[in-house]
């Protein structure tokens, strides 16, 4: 049994020696692995980004809170907008009117006046050629009146003559003499029969000129700009439409980038004029937390290094990060002690961005850094 026991016992001290070291290698791991664990506490810093509105109004709904995660675009807040609303409609309404405007012109209504008109024209020189015809029967009544009348004359004074020789009594020459006044008297009436007929024909030529120039207003411009009035309403319509679509689509409060609702401005109901800030939004592309690190220690920082990051306030959760920004200048700590002694205490600003957790963090909180 002795030499048993004496034999085992070179075993019995490897193993010891075995498990010694083992136990010293474990707590040499141990110990290396917590001395490599650094802690640093910094305060979360974001861009905050202000959804303000483009309109003076009262605000119709609030569509978010604190702590609310948006997308780019999203609509997180409404402005009353019953009067834009209106005015579209009213846009919508003249734009109607000018088409159809437009459409009737393209339609032929034009076309129908003109015709119109130019049956007016036809008939004003009809008018103009019966005028002409009845100066020159004026006229031609004119030459046989004066004709009459100089004949009447010449009887008148041949009887005249002998009248006054004795060979002519009074009462034939009283005949003659009334035949005379009669003929006179027929060629003043056909000289103003000529001179009426003469006026009624100016007053024909006024009329068909009057025609004529409306025709050519119908045809050479007025539809022109008739169309071009149509037009000219129909793009007004339009811009107004625009406009009033525009105003509309301000009155939705977008987000413009991701982010998280960091603060609510203003309530529901409340009157909010032109640029006010509605919500406030943290970046969530960008919220970031700085620490400084001494530089002993920056070797075991690198770019994309994961960390970890706890709150006092809510210690339930750990969020992560990474090493987004290392400085390249170091700076002293504090800054006016520049002793070869103190070189030690030199550090360098580290960014590390938030990547999880974004809902609980808000700009300025305290968090505490662990890094290995």
């Amino acid at each position: 049994m002795k030499n048993k026991l004496k034999n085992m016992k070179p075993v019995i001290i490897f193993t010891v020696i075995l498990i010694g070291l083992s136990i010293f290698f474990v707590i040499k791991n141990t110990m290396d692995k917590s001395s490599n664990e650094f802690q640093f506490s910094g305060t979360v810093e974001a861009d905050e980004l202000n959804a303000s509105s483009e309109l003076s109004g009262k605000i119709k709904d609030i569509k978010v809170e604190e702590g609310t995660k948006v997308k780019s675009g999203d609509i997180i807040a409404v402005l009353d907008s019953d009067e834009n609303t209106i005015n579209v409609n009213q846009a919508n309404i003249s734009l109607q009117n000018a088409e159809n405007e437009l459409g009737k012109i393209n339609d032929g209504t034009r076309i129908e006046e003109i015709n119109a008109q130019k049956e007016l024209v036809k008939q004003s020189e009809s008018l103009v050629t019966q005028g002409e015809a009845a100066l020159e029967t004026s006229q031609n009544n004119l030459n046989s009146a004066q004709t009459n009348y100089d004949y009447k004359k010449k009887i008148y004074d041949d009887h005249l003559t002998l009248n006054e020789k004795g060979y002519e009594s009074n009462e034939n020459l009283d005949k003659y003499k009334n035949d005379l006044d009669n003929a006179q008297t027929a060629l003043n009436n056909t000289k103003s029969a000529l001179s009426s007929a003469n006026a009624q024909l100016e007053s024909y030529k006024a009329q068909l000129a009057a025609a004529t120039d409306k025709l050519d207003l119908l045809v050479n411009s007025a539809t022109a700009r008739d169309e071009a009035t149509a037009k000219y309403g129909i793009d007004q319509a339009q811009q107004n439409i625009a406009l009033s679509k525009i105003a509309l689509e301000k009155s939705n409060i977008k987000a413009s980038s991701d982010g998280i609702v960091e603060t609510v401005n203003f309530k529901k109901g409340e009157y909010v004029s032109l640029g006010s800030p509605i919500i406030t939004l943290l970046d969530s592309n960008n919220m970031y937390i700085k620490i400084y690190v001494p530089e002993k220690i920056l070797p075991y920082v690198k770019l994309n290094k994961e960390v970890t990051m706890k709150s006092d306030f809510i210690k339930d959760k750990v969020i992560k990060g990474k090493v987004c920004y290392i400085s390249k200048e170091a700076e002293f700590t504090p800054m006016n002690i520049v002793t070869k002694e103190d070189r030690m205490k030199l550090v360098y600003e580290v960014k590390i961005k938030i990547s999880d957790n974004l809902e609980t963090v808000k700009s300025g909180m305290l968090l505490d850094v662990t890094l290995k």
